[in-house]
Parts: structure tokens; C-alpha cells; sequence
């Protein structure tokens, strides 16, 4: 007999970062406020899922969802996951399958996953195929806009000698002169080998992006990331249409549907597991990719998009944010800029009990 969902729990923290970010329209953030979801199940098994924003107060909005959810789904096969996505997403109709919804699902989805790799006694990289049995990771935790040029130059140096070949760094609040002289920074910090990637946040126009992508030729850039205003398809292709780097963007995508948009504008697509929805969506949103020989790299969730890139055959990028690490017990890190992937089942998390408990939000 098949097992079935007993219950599904949700529980709140929020982990202070190590250093407050400024945002140009979110303000500073200073949290990672994070909805821990379990799906539990008749034979034993418990599956780990989760959705993080800055505000407590937007996760419980999350919660809300998951709650709601958790009633209908009681009772259901956790193999059917086909079957539960289009129940879930049925039942959340009126909530338009944008934000707050999609993080929902993904959550409760990412469970599912992980209870699928747990009763098949396969970590979910290998479940979903095997591509590869590594990935690497690019470092995204630093280079903000807010730092010195002498702190750019300094942690970009810092990172390479950390054994990671690859830096992003953000732009676009500036005048094109002084961000350039910034890149030129972070070029001198990582040398002439490693990759930089710059991210925009969303903040041009397409004019200014596509001087900002010929600017960003001097440095060798790998890639210029959202250069113009979400949604903005057509300053996507006018960016790109530059040919002086690669474009890459996607990370707001919700739809699968959205994907026959965005490739034709763009080199390289960033797509986010959970605002798309799940890993369910994300593994559809990752096959048109693949028929459109486009790279897929990840943004946030590296221990979530480690399992689906290494599965994938245009996988590429790691994004390496280390915020929720304090939440696992030994979670897995990046040796010399790789993620190596283990054997343990599904998703291969373990949550750790006392951290739960210390950074509760009641």
C-alpha cells in the first residue's frame, strides 16, 4: 500500500544577516525570514521544504497558503506530485499563481521531491537523471553596491583565493564612469582568469543597458544580468541585440508559459526554483531550455538548484549565498568553487533542531 501525507507543518525563523544590504527600493536588508515546511507521511518519511523573503510578516502570508493547502492534500499519495501540483494549483486560482502562491507551492513541491528521493533511497540529483555529479558555484554574498572600491578589490582577491572561479558583483546605481571604475576594481582583485558577473537589479533602460553591456567588454564580463526593468522583453532584446556580452535574466519568470517569451531575448537563463513555482514547473522550464541549447543557472536556493543543475544537461551556475546554512545540520558546502554532490537521499538536508528553536519567530 502506498504511504500518504499525514500532516503537513510549517514553522517561522529569521536569520540575521552578517552585514545589513541596502536595496534600492527594498531598504536595508537586514534577515532571511524563512518558512520551514514539513510534509509528513504514513510510512515514516518527512519531506523538507521552505520559501525565504526579508519580512516575517510576507513569509507568514506564505504560511497562510501552505496551511490552507495542507487541508486538502491530507490523505494524498506523495508520489503523485502531478497530480498534487495541479490540485494546489487549482486551489489557488484566485491568488493569480504569482508571488506568494507560487512560493507556497514551491515549497510544499520541494517536500514532495524530497520524500520521492527518501523512499527511493536516491539523492534527487540522480533521481532526476545524473547528468553530472558536480557544479559549480559562482560567489554572490559580497561585491555589493553599497562597498568601497577598496573593499571590492580586496573581497574579489579574497574570494579567488577562497578557490572559486567566479564573483558576481551589482551595478547600476551610479553613473556608467563610476561603476566601470568599480568593475575595474573587482577586475584587479580577481585577476585575469575568473569570471565576473554583473547584476543590474532591473535598474536601466535599454539604452543604458546596452552602453553598459559595451562598457563591460573591458573587463571580459561572463555575463550582464537584468539590465532592464522586470518584464521589459523588449529591452532584453535590445541589450542583447548589442552582441557585446551575454544577457542573462529570468530570475522573476512564474510561468512556464513565460519561457517562449524570454529565450529569444536572452544568452543565458536565470531561473528561480521557487518563484517559478517548484521543482515540478522548473523541471519543464529547464527542458525548453534544453531544446533551445541556452544555459539554466540558478539564482539563491544553492542547496535546493544544486540537486536540478547537476541533473540537467545546460546546468550551469550555482548562485552561493551561505544565509541558510545555520539552519542544517553539516549542510553541504563548495570545495574550490564546487558543489559535490553526495548520496544521501533526497535532498540530503538535515535541519538542525537547536537552530530552529533559536531563531524562532513566535
Amino acid at each position: 500500500m502506498s504511504s500518504r501525507i499525514e500532516s503537513i507543518t510549517t514553522r517561522i525563523v529569521a536569520l540575521p544577516l552578517e552585514e545589513s544590504i541596502p536595496h534600492p527600493f527594498m531598504g536595508a536588508r537586514t534577515q532571511k525570514a524563512t518558512l520551514i515546511v514539513q510534509v509528513h507521511t504514513s510510512d515514516g518519511c518527512t519531506g523538507f521544504g521552505y520559501a525565504a523573503i526579508e519580512s516575517t510578516a510576507f513569509v507568514g502570508v506564505v504560511g497562510s497558503i501552505v496551511n490552507e493547502l495542507a487541508v486538502a492534500l491530507k490523505g494524498q499519495d506523495p508520489a503523485r506530485r502531478a497530480f498534487i501540483y495541479e490540485r494546489m494549483w487549482s486551489l489557488t486560482v484566485d491568488l493569480l499563481h504569482e508571488g506568494a502562491s507560487n512560493l507556497a507551492l514551491a515549497a510544499i513541491d520541494f517536500a514532495l521531491w524530497d520524500i520521492a528521493g527518501q523512499q527511493a533511497g536516491m539523492p534527487l540529483w540522480k533521481l532526476l537523471g545524473g547528468f553530472r555529479d558536480k557544479v559549480p558555484a559562482y560567489a554572490s554574498w559580497t561585491l555589493w553596491r553599497h562597498h568601497s572600491i577598496d573593499r571590492l578589490e580586496k573581497d574579489s582577491a579574497a574570494i579567488v583565493a577562497q578557490g572559486y572561479r567566479a564573483m558576481k558583483m551589482r551595478m547600476g546605481n551610479r553613473t556608467l564612469a563610476e561603476d566601470m571604475e568599480r568593475a575595474r576594481a573587482v577586475r584587479r582583485g580577481a585577476g585575469p582568469d575568473a569570471e565576473i558577473m554583473v547584476d543590474a537589479l532591473w535598474g536601466l533602460s535599454a539604452t543604458d543597458g546596452v552602453r553598459m553591456a559595451r562598457a563591460l567588454e573591458e573587463i571580459n564580463c561572463s555575463w550582464l544580468e537584468e539590465p532592464v526593468r522586470e518584464g521589459d522583453f523588449a529591452g532584453l532584446a535590445q541589450a542583447r541585440a548589442a552582441q557585446a556580452v551575454p544577457i542573462a535574466a529570468g530570475e522573476r519568470i512564474s510561468r512556464v508559459a513565460h519561457l517562449p517569451t524570454l529565450i529569444p531575448v536572452i544568452d543565458h537563463a536565470i531561473i528561480d526554483v521557487a518563484h517559478i513555482g517548484g521543482i515540478t514547473p522548473w523541471l519543464k522550464a529547464a527542458a525548453l531550455l534544453d531544446m533551445h541549447n541556452l544555459p539554466i543557472s540558478a539564482h539563491s536556493h544553492g542547496l535546493v538548484h544544486m540537486h536540478l543543475l547537476a541533473s540537467t544537461r545546460t546546468g550551469a551556475w550555482i548562485e552561493w549565498m551561505p544565509w541558510l546554512d545555520a539552519l542544517f545540520v553539516d549542510p553541504p558546502q563548495p570545495r574550490d568553487g564546487w558543489f559535490h554532490l553526495g548520496e544521501k537521499p533526497g535532498l540530503g538536508l538535515t535541519l538542525d533542531e537547536a537552530a530552529l528553536q533559536r531563531y524562532a519567530v513566535k
